[in-house]
């Protein structure tokens, strides 16, 4: 009798043990889940930010090179000092240039 009780109370806390086993497993796949969110959301974050920084540093070049011109700079000097291509610093040229101002002078 002595030992049933004893088998019965080592069945009841096995059984115990296994549903807290179970719960930490449980909240452990959760927490996994919770991570791998955060994952997604700080990597789209991070590609959101760079696209921020390269919208910026593409305006500040466009800004550069249209006091370049404003100042009289070549077409030549707009794409090797701005990293402009050839029609980006025509057309910064032509906007903003020496040519543009005494055009609009005109009007």
């Amino acid at each position: 009798m002595r030992f049933w009780r004893i088998q019965r109370q080592q069945a009841e806390k096995i059984t115990a043990l296994q549903s807290q086993l179970s719960a930490l497993c449980a909240a452990a796949v959760g927490g996994d889940e919770r991570i791998l969110r955060f994952e997604q959301t700080l990597n789209k974050l991070r590609e959101h930010q760079n696209t921020l920084d390269l919208s910026i540093v593409s305006q500040t070049g466009y800004d550069h090179a249209i006091r370049l011109a404003r100042k009289g700079g070549s077409v030549q000097q707009l794409i090797e000092n701005c990293n402009l291509s050839d029609e980006e610093a025509h057309l910064i040229t032509r906007l903003h240039g020496q040519a543009a101002k005494s055009s609009a002078d005109l009007h």
